[in-house]
């Protein structure tokens, strides 16, 4: 379905790749019935730094970055994941998700992640950060995110969110009979390896491997985010890898890209690495 769309300039644009997650967030706005059309005009605001694929409300859904594109919403689940957001507040309690704006809002949101699960082989699982960094794949939060990769502190959409309720209304909308959906859920696929890249690899995963390499300061500065895997990417790799008791081979594997995604960055993540 085609949604109004208000692009946003803080997006990292890629040839296509595989989704894993829907990351589901609030917007900390106030429930109005301009509040997506709100949002989606700050996520094109050049100081604000951050977007999300979708705003939702409680009569509108807007989008601001393509699903092939990486949204700027929740680092370490960026690169693989579409970023939800939904009018409200993290701090709303489980009365406050039942009132009937919310209610409107969340059955047109489970209608669009319904969409986004079918579309992308997504199963309806709830993910906690045990989960995330498992590897799994489904649906999960801006919380578990920042618990999970320890590279924001935000906890939307907060412990009053009804996710058992969300999850029905899903369900709901794939047509998943109840028991289906638990044993999917029981054991939710996991996502791909991160790709092994070395000197020669070109392309958006080797740009997000620099982008990763210059918030640890081990690039000089921008223009060497490039997608080209040189010599200055290779060397910094293995300084990073020495620097962190990893075989020095200047290759970016799987015990890389996890000390990458999950050890403090020397500079503020969500503005470093869109990824």
């Amino acid at each position: 379905m085609a949604y109004p769309f208000v692009p946003s300039p803080h997006v990292t644009r890629t040839g296509g790749r595989r989704i894993d997650l829907v990351v589901v967030h609030t917007m900390e706005m106030d429930e109005k019935g301009d509040t997506a059309e709100a949002c989606a005009r700050w996520f094109q605001n050049p100081s604000a730094k951050v977007s999300a694929h979708y705003c939702v409300d409680a009569d509108s859904v807007v989008q601001c970055v393509h699903e092939r594109d990486v949204a700027w919403a929740a680092p370490g689940a960026n690169s693989n994941g579409i970023q939800l957001e939904h009018a409200g507040r993290a701090a709303q309690t489980g009365r406050d998700w039942s009132d009937p704006y919310s209610t409107a809002m969340l059955e047109r949101s489970a209608a669009l992640v319904a969409d986004i699960c079918r579309r992308h082989g997504i199963p309806v699982a709830w993910l906690y950060a045990a989960d995330l960094k498992a590897g799994r794949r489904g649906i999960t939060t801006h919380a578990a995110v920042s618990e999970a990769y320890r590279r924001s502190n935000h906890w939307d959409p907060g412990k009053g969110f009804p996710v058992e309720r969300f999850l029905a209304l899903v369900r709901k909308a794939l047509g998943q009979a109840p028991a289906t959906a638990a044993a999917e859920a029981k054991a939710p696929p996991l996502k791909a390896p991160p790709p092994l890249l070395r000197k020669g690899a070109r392309g958006w995963q080797v740009k997000r491997l620099q982008k990763l390499l210059l918030a640890h300061g081990l690039l000089p500065d921008e223009t060497q985010v490039d997608g080209v895997f040189g010599e200055i990417t290779r060397a910094a790799v293995e300084a990073f890898q020495a620097l962190h008791d990893l075989a020095p081979d200047g290759i970016a594997g799987p015990l890389t890209w996890h000390a990458l995604e999950t050890l403090p960055a020397t500079v503020k993540a969500e503005e470093a690495v869109p990824a």
